[in-house]
Formats: structure tokens, C-alpha cells, sequence
């Protein structure tokens, strides 16, 4: 198989091949989900717009919890925001979330035609790559990003699944570069205060969720391979 690494969401290729395709937003779709499915969130239903939200809810899940953020922050109305945090099993255990995001849900979306599509972030990492690495077809790894744009954290998680899956794999030009990325941040030793500096980790921090950024580092915690099928991302 072949690992390639798209960067942004525009970089991804569409449906024309039928690959593998692993979403990634460190901060912090993809890390919440992870979170809700090892606490025993039944499944999370993840769409693009608040409105889809709400109807969603009123029409199929009159149970589920509203979850997500705009700008970063909670959504009026809302029962949870996007922090990992949130979704401890005394909340999520059991439930329905219907979830909606800056960019995790709307990359989600964006690649709902692959042949499978994985939710991965560093803290559910070496679960992904578990089920990944005897692939008999090729891994296309989507980064997130921030609204459109390169985020750091998600090409460094990128980096850290193309070199776990070097051995099993011919990787691309670009899961060649998060890889070189990845080791160069591990190898500094500062790891945490060097991506805590980049552009959304200082967001966060400045509207308050400093915690979720060294949470959302933290590597292997949650040993979970969410599926995104028919709409639903489940276990």
C-alpha cells in the first residue's frame, strides 16, 4: 500500500480511487471523539452546519446531545462544546451525539466516499495504525486544518502514522515531509511548548482551553478505531 498525506482538505484527491481515508484534527474533533467512544458513547452522527444540527435531532435522534463549536467556543444551546474534556462516561456513556465542527465534521464530510474512512488524532494513534498496517489498499491521511489552512498539530499526527506504517508501506512525497516534521519535533524533546506556539494552539489558550492542548498531545491513551459509515461514526 501507499501512505500520501493531504495537508489541507482541498489537496484531497475525491472518490475517483477507493482508498483508506484517515481524518485527523488534533484540536480537537478528532481527539473529542476518541474520548466519547472510550467512554462508551454509542454513536456520534458528525455534520456540517448547526441547522443540520438541530434538525437531525428534532427528526431522528430526539435523544442525542448536541455537541460542537464555532469559532473554537460552545454553541448556544448546546450540551457539549469540542473539548476531550467534556466527554467523560458519566456524559457520553451510553448516548447519541450529534456533532458539529470548524473542521473536524466538515472533513469528515469532505471524504465520506472512500471505501472506509478512520477518526485518528495522537491520542488514538496506535489503534489507527493497528487496524491500518496489513491495508490491502492504499491510506490517504486528510489533516484537518484550520478553515482551510495548514495546522501543525495535524501534519506532526500525520508524520507519527506514516512512520508507524513505513515497514507495511511506500510513503509519498508528503507522508515523507510529516514524517521528517514529526521526528524533528519529537527529537527536540519539546515537543508539547514547541506545537503549544503554533497559531490554534495559542488560540485555544487565549480562549480558554489551555488544558486541552497538552490533552490533546498526549500520545497512544485511548486504544479506539472510531468508523465513519452511513453518516455515523461508531466503533
Amino acid at each position: 500500500m501507499q501512505v500520501h498525506v493531504c495537508f489541507t482538505p482541498g489537496e484531497y484527491p475525491g472518490c475517483g480511487e477507493r482508498h483508506i481515508a484517515v481524518v485527523i484534527d488534533v484540536f480537537r474533533a478528532t481527539s473529542s471523539m476518541a474520548a466519547a467512544m472510550f467512554h462508551g458513547c454509542k454513536m456520534i452522527c458528525p455534520v456540517r452546519t448547526v441547522e443540520e444540527a438541530l434538525q437531525l435531532r428534532q427528526n431522528e435522534y430526539p435523544a442525542a446531545l448536541l455537541a460542537g463549536e464555532r469559532k473554537g467556543l460552545l454553541i448556544p444551546g448546546f450540551d457539549l462544546g469540542n473539548s476531550p474534556l467534556e466527554y467523560t462516561a458519566a456524559v457520553v456513556d451510553g448516548r447519541e451525539i450529534i456533532m458539529t465542527t470548524t473542521n473536524g465534521t466538515q472533513a469528515l464530510n469532505h471524504v465520506s466516499q472512500a471505501a472506509t474512512v478512520y477518526t485518528a488524532a495522537f491520542v488514538n494513534a496506535a489503534a489507527v495504525c493497528e487496524r491500518l498496517r496489513n491495508a490491502a489498499t492504499d491510506v490517504m491521511v486528510l489533516c484537518s486544518g484550520t478553515e482551510g489552512r495548514f495546522a501543525l498539530e495535524d501534519a506532526l499526527c500525520a508524520g507519527l502514522i506514516a512512520g508507524r506504517l513505513a515497514e507495511n508501506a511506500v510513503l509519498s512525497d508528503t507522508a515523507v515531509a510529516a514524517l521528517a516534521m514529526y521526528r524533528d519535533f519529537c527529537c527536540s524533546g519539546n515537543m508539547i511548548p514547541r506545537v503549544a506556539a503554533s497559531s490554534h494552539a495559542s488560540y485555544l489558550r487565549q480562549i480558554g482551553y489551555s488544558q486541552d492542548v497538552a490533552y490533546c498531545l498526549q500520545h497512544d491513551i485511548y486504544p479506539v478505531v472510531p468508523v465513519f459509515t452511513q453518516g455515523k461514526v461508531t466503533l
